[in-house]
C-alpha cells in the first residue's frame, strides 16, 4: 500500500478519495438524532448550551450559509472538511516524531478508524470540529519536545493554549489535553514549568472557555450538574453490564483490527522504546490513555457511549504508525501491509453495508405492528424522515382551513428525541413554533428554545407527532392538560416498498394549562 509512494501525493489522493466518499454519503444518508439536535444549536446561538459548548452549533450555522441552505449535506459539511485537515495533521505529526511512511501509515489509520472517518468525520457532532483542534494540539505539543534547547517554545506554547481553548469549546473534556501535557512536563520536562508562556498558554484557554463559565453561572451550573450525573459513581455499586457494552463499543469504533494493532504495540513497550524517542513516547501515551482510562472506569458504575474515549486512540495511532515503520524498516513488513489492508477493507465493507442497509433494506428491522413499527430499528434515525413534511403541510393547511387549528398552533414536543427530527425535517421548514414540555432531562436544548417560541397558552391547541418507531401516547403524557387529544391523522413510511414506520399526528384542543417548561 505505502511502498514507494511519495508523501504528499499519498496523503493528497487520500483526502482526495476519502472526502468525495464521505460527500456522497452525507449526500443519500439522513441525518441521525444527535446530528439534528444541534441544529438546534445553530437556530438559537448562545453563550453555552445545556449539554455542549457552543463550537459545533457556530460552525453549523456558517456552513448552512447562516441557515439558508439546511440539508444533510450541508449540515455534515464541517466534519467532512475536518476528516479531511486531519488527515493531513495526523500525517504530519507522524513524519515529525519518525518519518514520512509513519505519516501515511497514521493517515491510513485515521481513515479507517470508525470513530475519526464516520462518526466524527462524516456526521455532525462536537467531536468533529473538536478533532481538528485536538490533533492541532498535539501537533504543537511534538513541536514543542523536539525543539533544540537553544531554541524557544513561546509561540507554541500559545498556540497549544489556543487549539486546547477551541477544543474545550467543541467539548469541555478537551481539558484532559491539558492534564497530559502538564503531567508530561512534571515527569519529563520539568524546566519548561518554569516558562511564562506556559501559563499564558493556560490563561489563553480559560480565556476562549470564558463564555461556557458566564453561561453556568447564569443557569446554576447545570452543565455540571447534567454531566456529572453521566460519570458519577452510583450506589447500585458496579454494572458490569454498562462496562463490557462500553469495551465492546470502544473495540468496534476504532475497528478490531486497530485494537488488535494497539495492543501489539503496547505490548511491545514494555519489552523496547528503541523505535521512537522516549520524550515522543511519553507525550503520546499521556495523551491517550488517562482519557480511555478515565471513561472506560466510569463505564463501571454507569452507562457510558464508547465515542467519549475516541480522542484519546488518536494518540495510540500515532505510536502504531511509528512502530509499523520501524518494523517495515526492519524487513518485518508482511503483517503491517495486511493489517493496513485489512483495515482498509474492513471500513470500507462497513460504510458501503450501513449505507444499503439503512436505505435499501424492505420494511424495518425492528418491530412491527401500528403502535411499535420500526421500534429498535436505529438504521430509521437515518432515513425518510424528509418524507414527513409533504403530508403533515397538507393535514396542517386542512385543518387551518377548516378552523380546527389555528395558524400559530405549535407543535408539542416532550424528549429531545424524536424532536430533533420533527423540528429540523418537519417544524422550522414550516415556520412552526415547537414547544417542550416535560422534565429538563428529557428535554435538553428544547427548553431554551422554548424562549424564542413562546409557549401553548391556555385555551389554545397543538400538534403532537408520535413516530411508531419511538411512540409515546400525548393521551397518557398530556391527557390532563387538554380537554381532549384527537388523532388527525396516521402516515405511513416505506422503505424499499415495505412499511418501515408510521407517523401519527394528533391534535392536542384547548389548553387548561400555560404549557412551555422554562427554567
Amino acid at each position: 500500500m505505502l511502498a514507494g509512494k511519495p508523501f504528499k501525493k499519498f496523503i493528497f489522493n487520500l483526502i482526495l478519495f476519502s472526502t468525495i466518499l464521505r460527500c456522497v454519503i452525507a449526500f443519500y444518508m439522513g441525518l441521525g438524532n444527535d446530528e439534528v439536535y444541534y441544529f438546534t444549536y445553530a437556530t438559537q446561538p448562545d453563550w453555552n448550551h445545556f449539554d455542549h459548548p457552543p463550537l459545533v452549533g457556530i460552525l453549523i450555522r456558517i456552513f448552512t450559509f447562516n441557515l439558508h441552505w439546511n440539508n444533510a449535506f450541508s449540515m455534515r459539511l464541517p466534519a467532512i472538511l475536518g476528516a479531511g485537515i486531519n488527515t493531513w495533521l495526523i500525517a504530519e505529526c507522524g513524519r515529525l516524531i519518525k518519518s514520512e511512511r509513519a505519516g501515511m501509515i497514521a493517515a491510513v489509520l485515521y481513515n479507517t478508524s470508525v470513530y475519526t472517518s464516520i462518526i466524527a468525520g462524516l456526521f455532525i457532532l462536537p467531536d468533529s470540529p473538536q478533532l481538528v483542534f485536538w490533533l492541532a494540539a498535539i501537533y504543537c505539543m511534538l513541536k514543542i519536545i523536539s525543539l533544540r534547547s537553544n531554541q524557544s517554545p513561546g509561540s507554541l506554547l500559545l498556540l497549544t493554549g489556543f487549539w486546547i481553548g477551541l477544543a474545550m469549546m467543541c467539548k469541555v473534556h478537551a481539558l484532559f489535553l491539558w492534564v497530559a501535557f502538564g503531567s508530561y512536563l512534571l515527569f519529563n520536562h520539568r524546566k519548561m514549568l518554569f516558562n511564562p508562556n506556559l501559563y499564558l498558554g493556560l490563561l489563553v484557554s480559560m480565556v476562549i472557555i470564558s463564555p461556557i463559565v458566564f453561561w453556568n453561572m447564569q443557569n446554576q451550573f447545570i452543565t455540571w450538574q447534567f454531566h456529572s450525573e453521566r460519570v458519577g459513581v452510583t450506589d447500585s455499586g458496579v454494572n458490569f453490564k454498562a462496562f463490557f457494552t462500553t469495551l465492546a463499543g470502544q473495540i468496534l469504533y476504532n475497528n478490531p483490527i486497530h485494537i488488535f494493532l494497539y495492543v501489539v504495540v503496547l505490548a511491545g513497550l514494555l519489552k523496547s522504546r528503541g523505535f521512537l524517542p522516549a520524550k515522543s513516547i511519553s507525550l503520546l501515551l499521556w495523551c491517550s490513555l488517562p482519557l480511555i482510562f478515565a471513561t472506560t472506569a466510569a463505564s463501571l458504575f454507569r452507562p457510558a457511549l464508547p465515542h467519549w474515549s475516541g480522542p484519546g486512540f488518536i494518540s495510540l495511532m500515532l505510536l502504531s504508525a511509528a512502530y509499523a515503520d520501524d518494523k517495515i524498516r526492519l524487513n518485518r513488513s508482511r503483517l503491517y501491509y495486511t493489517l493496513l489492508n485489512c483495515s482498509a477493507g474492513l471500513i470500507l465493507l462497513v460504510v458501503m453495508a450501513g449505507t444499503a442497509l439503512i436505505r435499501f433494506y424492505p420494511g424495518t428491522l425492528g418491530s412491527k405492528g401500528d403502535y411499535q413499527t420500526g421500534s429498535g430499528d436505529v438504521t430509521l434515525d437515518m432515513y425518510g424522515w424528509d418524507e414527513l413534511l409533504p403530508s403533515f403541510e397538507t393535514i396542517r393547511n386542512k385543518d387551518i382551513e377548516n378552523g380546527k387549528m389555528a395558524a400559530d398552533s405549535p407543535l408539542l414536543v416532550h424528549k429531545w428525541f424524536p424532536a430533533g427530527h420533527l423540528y429540523f425535517y418537519a417544524a422550522y421548514p414550516l415556520s412552526l413554533r415547537i414547544v417542550g414540555e416535560g422534565e429538563l432531562n428529557d428535554l435538553h436544548k428544547f427548553v431554551w428554545l422554548n424562549r424564542q417560541n413562546g409557549n401553548v397558552a391556555k385555551g389554545t391547541n397543538a400538534y403532537f407527532i408520535a413516530p411508531s418507531n419511538y411512540f409515546s401516547d400525548p393521551a397518557t403524557i398530556y391527557g390532563n392538560d387538554f380537554e381532549s387529544v384527537t388523532l388527525a391523522a396516521k402516515i405511513p413510511q416505506r422503505r424499499n416498498g415495505e412499511i418501515a414506520r408510521y407517523w401519527y399526528v394528533y391534535r392536542l384542543a384547548h389548553a387548561k394549562r400555560a404549557l412551555g417548561k422554562q427554567i
